[in-house]
């Protein structure tokens, strides 16, 4: 199953550990969605013309079960599939969608991604942990 990750769960970041032995199929971004810093970690809502960038795995069926407890699934956030473009194609796979309410102002545009912690939106962030070509 293909899972796309946009937060903690990418390279470098707190729980990343639960994709180590996950494969890892590249960066990807997912168009019509808006990354939003929520607390000390980020979500994702539809927004219309908005996009995130992220990180695709191919990951287990315990793997995915782990990550619904770990986001919360069913209450904190949603497991929806989406769309994801990859440099080379577009495939479906599996995000995690921000349950609650977000402000507008804790949205962070496409060019201060990817996420970090204390990413705030206008900060001037871009450093860059990926890049994407595309």
């Amino acid at each position: 199953m293909l899972v796309f990750v946009y937060g903690t769960l990418m390279k470098g970041r707190w729980n990343h550990n639960f994709l180590l032995n996950e494969k890892f199929i590249g960066q990807g971004r997912v168009l019509n969605y808006g990354l939003y810093n929520v607390s000390s970690f980020p979500g994702v809502i539809r927004k219309d013309g908005a996009k995130v960038l992220g990180e695709l795995y191919d990951v287990s069926e315990k793997t995915l079960e782990k990550l619904d407890i770990l986001e919360g699934e069913g209450s904190m956030y949603l497991r929806r599939a989406v769309m994801v473009e990859t440099e080379q194609s577009q495939v479906e796979a599996y995000i995690y969608v921000w349950n609650r309410k977000v402000k507008d102002e804790d949205f962070i545009e496409f060019n201060n991604l990817p996420w970090r912690p204390n990413n705030k939106r206008g900060d001037g962030f871009n450093e860059r942990s990926v890049s994407c070509n595309f």
